[in-house]
């Protein structure tokens, strides 16, 4: 399963038990390869992604979560959510300031791939961590996790 069928899950949308987990809105981004996804859970706004396919042989794919709501953490649309992103995308970046658990582990000198949230990743294939503590520029976002599979 890659980008197109992810979408089309999304866009279906999935039963939890938490409820219905999908993709209520997609946007072009700022690029051609670029798009922005708003994903609801029972008709609120959970999260954004911005999602970027890749432009071979130079750049490669990426996603990033963001503005993600406080009760998304620690459940089943979390772990559904980052293994459907993980399928398809090598590198991706999960906003955390709204994760309790992630914020204070990564704040007490825990290193990323040690939290909470770093260990969900490890455990979907993902090496390589950085904390984005303190974004560089002005369009970086919030406080994130990046993982990778190199």
């Amino acid at each position: 399963m890659c980008f197109e069928e992810l979408k089309r899950r999304l866009l279906e949308g999935i039963d939890l038990k938490q409820g219905r987990l999908y993709l209520a809105k997609v946007s072009q981004g700022r690029f051609l390869e670029e798009e922005n996804y708003t994903i609801h859970l029972n008709g609120k706004r959970l999260l954004f992604a911005k999602v970027f396919y890749g432009r071979k042989p130079y750049y490669k794919e990426w996603v990033e979560l963001f503005n993600i709501e406080e009760g998304f953490f620690g459940t089943e649309a979390e772990d559904l959510l980052l293994e459907l992103f993980s399928r398809c995308f090598r590198r991706l970046f999960v906003e955390y300031y709204n994760d309790p658990q992630t914020t204070k582990e990564l704040k007490s000198g825990i290193p990323p791939q040690e939290t909470r949230l770093g260990k969900r990743l490890k455990s979907l294939g993902y090496t390589y961590f950085r904390d984005w503590y303190y974004p560089e520029g002005w369009m970086e976002g919030g406080y994130k996790l990046q993982a990778e599979r190199l």
